[in-house]
């Protein structure tokens, strides 16, 4: 059926397409970029694994997993953007709730312990973070629960506390369950846009603001090592580099001063040679600045740049409300973090544990993040007229095999 379109509908239909061409270019060239930084930046660990237990098969074993995990979102995405709207605003809650019961297993004895951090849980020997999976369920939850509401609504305290503020508390409390302080900051940005793009009162956000503030500092005060974190980020703005006993952030320093303009080549760093903790993962924008150089850390910025881009456009272009609130969120998180990693890669904030988006090596963060771009293209391609503006008109390849065959 051919449905007529207002010129407010084309030009919506011509932005948002645009948006998605952006968002799908960026997301495949950052995941492929991450695969192959992951491969340079576990090199040499694997290698040396393999040679200390004669083990060939080890070699290159992380960056296979990461190969897999790659393969594995980029057939989920395209399968998570078939699926109507309307199945993903019925399953809503399901998916809320069995994403909830998944965070809670790192309460129990499946879970796992790494860096002070208890956010992973071992499934049948797959190690498992379900905090990124949370990240997407609570975006489309909080979405399509405030979606509904109108801006008067949004100021009655009761109707916005019950059921999105209790929800939206409960999975950031599952999140500090595992004592994962960095990704629960993403959580605080991602539900605070929510809900003052969905129109609370500025006063509600002065109040939630001090209450964070409050929370975080408890939160660093009770935990010797973030508090030691914090305390050597504000030590190291006035001295020089310990050359002696190097912290993680002046190793990533030394890392951007070794690559310079050009980089010293590709899988040629030096400081993953063991002296750059967490190299493959939160660190490893400071192996793509000393391999690549500033050329290729600049690359990265654009890329993630386009993909904000993409993203922003469609928040301001499609028609409905609760499908603005995800993308919003979808945005934070992926943007948001990224600028977030760099910044602490960069010494510019103290450091806390969030992946740089597509590129850190981490199953669960590769995966989750192109199954929210896949419901992100779902919810975009249903905006009136995008999807009829990809196909090709009826008879384009007859047209072309008739002009092939005249002579």
């Amino acid at each position: 059926m051919n449905v007529t379109l207002t010129a407010k509908d084309e030009r919506a239909r011509d932005v948002i397409r645009h948006a998605i061409v952006l968002v799908v270019s960026a997301t495949l060239i950052l995941t492929v970029l991450g695969i192959v930084m992951v491969f340079s930046a576990t090199s040499v660990t694997s290698i040396s694994q393999a040679v200390v237990y004669d083990n060939p098969s080890a070699r290159f074993a992380d960056a296979s997993r990461q190969l897999t995990f790659g393969i594995i979102g980029l057939v989920l995405m395209p399968i998570a953007a078939a699926i109507p709207p309307s199945v993903y605003k019925w399953a809503a809650w399901p998916i809320f709730i069995a994403a909830l019961g998944l965070q809670s297993l790192v309460l129990t004895p499946l879970a796992h312990t790494s860096r002070g951090n208890s956010n992973w849980v071992n499934l049948g020997g797959i190690t498992v973070q379900p905090s990124e999976f949370l990240k997407l369920a609570v975006a489309l939850w909080l979405a399509v629960i405030i979606g509904r509401k109108t801006r008067e609504e949004m100021k009655n305290p009761r109707l916005v506390a019950v059921p999105a503020g209790i929800g939206a508390v409960a999975a950031l409390g599952g999140v500090l369950a595992g004592r994962d302080v960095g990704t629960a900051i993403i959580f605080v940005l991602m539900i605070g846009l929510c809900f003052w793009l969905a129109g609370i009162p500025f006063k509600w956000v002065a109040v939630l603001a001090v209450v964070v503030g409050i929370v975080a500092v408890l939160l660093i005060a009770v935990e010797a090592s973030r508090l030691n974190r914090v305390l050597d980020y504000f030590e190291n703005l006035f001295i020089t580099p310990d050359i002696y006993d190097p912290t993680q952030s002046e190793y990533a320093m030394w890392a951007f001063g070794t690559g310079g303009i050009g980089g010293v080549g590709l899988g040629a760093s030096r400081e993953k040679w063991n002296y750059l903790p967490e190299a493959h993962n939160d660190f490893i924008f400071a192996v793509i600045g000393e391999e690549l150089g500033l050329f290729g850390c600049l690359a990265v910025i654009l890329l993630f740049l386009v993909l904000g881009y993409g993203l922003v456009q469609i928040v301001a272009y499609h028609k409905e409300m609760w499908v603005r609130l995800f993308v919003a969120m979808i945005a934070i998180w992926l943007v948001g973090q990224a600028i977030l990693n760099m910044m602490v890669v960069t010494g510019v904030l103290p450091v806390f544990g969030v992946p740089l988006p597509f590129i850190s090596q981490g199953g669960s963060s590769l995966i989750a993040c192109l199954l929210a771009i896949g419901v992100v293209l779902s919810l975009a391609l249903r905006q009136p007229g995008v999807a009829k503006s990809f196909r090709l008109p009826r008879g384009t390849f007859q047209s072309t095999a008739s002009l092939r065959s005249t002579p």
